[in-house]
């Protein structure tokens, strides 16, 4: 970065959501002595005593060990967070707002709540907004709330931007070692003490002016969505042609120009992240006269999946009134107890709407999809059951849908086969291998694979004129 980098800063998180634990713990295991807070007390109370309240590979022993080195430290007041950490994340939720917007009330009563607390602080600080924001909303949005909340000017207090580019289900690993730090800053100071905060991270930075930053992160979402998305499109293809598209992506993706990351079919995809963003890009680009005409198709393509496969579980099951059919897998990819934007919401409300009797299984997320369901539903919840076993989800099921290859479901056993009244799956992660169910008198369809045979219609060729022996 830019500039000789300053001693090591003290480091501030404010939020501790998924993204705003990991890299705070990421910091911390590289040395920074780290200070978090969160709205929420039993969040704090939770992180405290060595608790993790998410669900992700390996966070639970990050914070236990970061924990007992003294690195990573929870406070209870924005004031001790303002005076102990010299560099201050804001971490803060900017969840889906109306028409598509982000809604960004948390961040402004954060910054304001924030900016309050440093009128008090002595010396430099630095504010580094790490949330998910539209391009300009550093600049034009926190950046006047914390002046005016503050009372200082750019000499006594910085402001940056510093998009993440984490991946839930391996959010610790991609926290500890990025692929590349974006910061986003308008003086040679704020670069500075960034590079003295990121001093030893394993990536190269680029440094680019915040509203430039902010953009990276909504092109970086909306590419991978669109590799998704173009993933899905083919799956329709390998369907009707008698393929498989993992194969047909396998090939696509050996292209260097290409890559094998993020072609990978599914129900469509979820989380907190791709359908918000993308929806808030195409808003933000309205607002500068811009069409993202890219964004708008990944989003058309991602709901014409989820049809697509309520149309094939239909295909597969028949009628579907009365009939029993089992979910496993609630979250909205393995690996993750969420189950924000989860494709297992629109395919239950599917299978409901159509007259089935649904269970659902998850080995993390069943507690928050029952709680989300529920909330969403309103008359409608009991018509789901919410199962804590396998076994007892596909007791009597007609069909069973995979929607999240967890682990715990790869390997299906012959009882499972024999607890259902069909042994059948519509899989549409094609995560079942034959060895997998091979003597369990199981039958899978799986999206993106063509069934029976099956082929589209094609004009045979000429046949050739036979050779004289």
């Amino acid at each position: 970065m830019t500039g000789r980098p300053t001693s090591t800063p003290t480091v501030g998180i404010m939020g501790v959501g998924y993204m705003g634990i990991a890299s705070a713990l990421a910091f911390s295991h590289r040395g920074r002595r780290v200070f978090a807070y969160d709205v929420n007390p039993r969040v704090r109370a939770s992180l405290r005593s060595g608790r993790s309240p998410y669900r992700e590979e390996g966070l639970q022993e990050l914070l236990q060990s970061e924990g007992r080195r003294g690195r990573f430290v929870v406070v209870d007041t924005v004031g001790e967070l303002a005076e102990s950490a010299r560099c201050i994340f804001l971490c803060l939720p900017t969840p889906a707002g109306r028409g598509g917007r982000i809604h960004l009330a948390p961040l402004r009563a954060g910054a304001r709540e924030l900016g309050r607390a440093l009128r008090e602080v002595r010396g430099y600080r630095l504010v580094v907004v790490k949330s998910t924001v539209v391009p300009g909303t550093t600049e034009s949005l926190v950046e006047p709330i914390l002046r005016r909340a503050s009372g200082k000017g750019p000499e006594s207090l910085g402001v940056a931007s510093n998009p993440e580019f984490l991946s839930e289900g391996r959010m610790v690993q991609d926290a500890l070692y990025p692929e590349r730090i974006v910061v986003g800053a308008n003086d040679g100071r704020c670069f500075r003490m960034l590079a003295a905060v990121y001093r030893g991270f394993p990536a190269a930075t680029r440094e680019l002016s915040p509203s430039e930053a902010e953009l990276v992160k909504y092109a970086s979402n909306t590419f991978l969505a669109l590799k998704v998305s173009f993933a899905n499109e083919i799956s329709r293809w390998t369907e009707a042609l008698g393929g498989n598209v993992d194969d047909v992506v396998g090939a696509l993706g050996a292209d260097r120009r290409i890559g094998p990351s993020f072609l990978k079919a599914g129900p469509g995809f979820g989380g907190s992240c791709f359908e918000k963003d993308l929806r808030a890009f195409v808003g933000r680009a309205a607002q500068l006269g811009i069409r993202a005409r890219a964004a708008e198709a990944t989003l058309a393509i991602n709901r014409e999946q989820t049809d697509h496969v309520s149309d094939l579980i239909s295909r597969t099951a028949g009628p579907l009134r009365g009939k029993s059919v089992a979910v496993l897998g609630v979250a909205f990819k393995a690996g993750t107890d969420d189950v924000r934007e989860s494709r297992a919401f629109p395919i239950v409300e599917g299978l409901v709407h159509a007259g089935a009797r649904v269970r659902v299984h998850d080995p993390a997320a069943l507690a928050n999809f029952r709680r989300e369901w529920e909330r969403r539903s309103g008359t409608t919840a009991r018509s789901v059951k919410f199962s804590r076993s396998v076994v007892d989800c596909l007791r009597g099921a007609d069909l069973a849908v995979l929607q999240a290859e967890w682990p715990e479901y790869l390997d299906w056993p012959a009882r499972w086969s024999e607890a259902m009244r069909t042994p059948l799956v519509v899989d549409l992660r094609r995560a079942l291998s034959p060895s997998a169910r091979e003597g369990t008198g199981l039958r899978v369809v799986s999206l993106g694979v063509g069934r029976d045979g099956r082929r589209a219609t094609l004009t045979p060729p000429k046949a050739a004129t036979p050779r004289r022996p």
